[in-house]
């Protein structure tokens, strides 16, 4: 696989005006989007990764073997940023999503540890009202005991049926390839 940074932009009007297809990875800050592009590629220095929270403050493009993006989008929830720059990245993130004719799929990662929070139900509607097919990641379930994963992705089946969902944790090569499915699926599907 050859995966390279493209470049980040703010607005949809600087995406790459191609018609690659997009998979999107969106969620809270701190949730670890940017440790999964680094895994799934098996590139460490990828995409940028800090231990402070809010550090994603573009949409940052990475084409993956010539044939698709993966776009990382800023993260949302993180409260020592001002409420100004909160509304405006949940803008940016808005936007990209209602407006980017080649996006496929979102991965919507939630922290294992704590299931889907306020601000992730809220995303879930959102890309539900608008028609957006999506994944749910649940990362860093290595955090989790089996019968906590269990409970987590019964929970999660039970309510949203229709939605896929898919365990994550840095320290597995099988959870890499289940991503790599949903993500694969998505870039190899026509246009809705």
């Amino acid at each position: 696989m050859v995966a390279k940074f493209v470049k980040s932009v703010t607005s949809v009007i600087d995406l790459p005006f191609d018609e690659k297809p997009h998979v999107a990875i969106v969620g809270r800050s701190n949730v670890g989007k940017s440790s999964l592009i680094n895994h799934l590629t098996q590139q460490k220095g990828l995409a940028r990764v800090s231990a402070s929270p809010g550090r994603t403050q573009t949409v940052n493009l990475f084409e993956i073997d010539r044939a698709y993006y993966l776009v990382d989008l800023p993260g949302y929830g993180y409260a020592r940023k001002s409420q100004k720059t909160r509304v405006d990245f949940a803008e940016m993130v808005r936007s990209y999503v209602r407006k980017t004719k080649q996006l496929r799929r979102v991965l919507l990662m939630i922290d294992a540890r704590l299931g889907p929070t306020d601000l992730d139900r809220d995303m879930l509607l959102f890309l539900k009202t608008h028609h957006v097919p999506f994944t749910i990641v649940a990362n860093k379930v290595d955090k989790l005991s089996s019968q906590q994963l269990a409970t987590l992705v019964g929970g999660l089946a039970t309510t949203y049926p229709s939605v896929p969902v898919v365990a994550h944790s840095v320290d597995s090569a099988k959870d890499r390839r289940g991503v790599w499915d949903a993500i694969s699926a998505a870039a190899l599907s026509p246009a809705a």
